[in-house]
């Protein structure tokens, strides 16, 4: 997946400015994407410069001049050929699932404590995650609500007495 398709989905559903569009994927987890105000101007300038969005300045009543881009018809069939691109299943990067994947390196103290973090930071954004109306946003729960699940299970076999053996660590 692409920046620029991001972008594009998302002007898709409205006309936006970059810092708009930076609020949307900040906004938004379950399209996981994430992306800099930095990353996103340049990737519209691309988008610009091929035709796949137009710009359009608008009065602002407070500061400069409002860039708003907008997906044009070469936008629109762009991005339909990149939805029907196959799916495959998605390559995590993320330093805290590569933390998680070597929980067992820890002591079991700082392996129990660090799981019960990731516990209350997975619960309470399983609070501020309301029922989907879209696939991504149900998605998204229901990945929250399996990891949830997963720590619970860690959590309870850590607290069973569970113990590696010097091999294992």
């Amino acid at each position: 997946m692409s920046l620029a398709h991001v972008l594009l989905g998302l002007l898709g559903r409205a006309p936006a400015s970059g810092w708009d569009l930076g609020s949307r994927l900040t906004g938004d987890p379950a399209l996981g994407w994430n992306a800099e105000l930095a990353q996103i101007y340049p990737a519209l300038q691309r988008l610009l410069r091929g035709g796949f969005v137009a710009l359009r300045r608008r009065r602002s009543p407070k500061g400069p001049p409002r860039r708003e881009y907008r997906i044009t018809a070469a936008g629109r069939r762009e991005f339909r050929e990149w939805l029907d691109e196959p799916l495959e299943i998605p390559k995590p990067h993320a330093a805290a699932l590569a933390r998680l994947a070597f929980l067992e390196k820890r002591s079991p103290e700082a392996r129990l404590a660090a799981l019960k973090l990731y516990r209350v930071l997975l619960s309470e954004e399983l609070t501020h995650t309301p029922p989907g109306t879209t696939a991504a946003r149900r998605r998204r729960r229901m990945l929250l609500e399996t990891e949830l699940r997963w720590a619970d299970a860690e959590i309870a076999a850590s607290l069973s007495g569970r113990t590696l053996s010097p091999e294992e660590r």
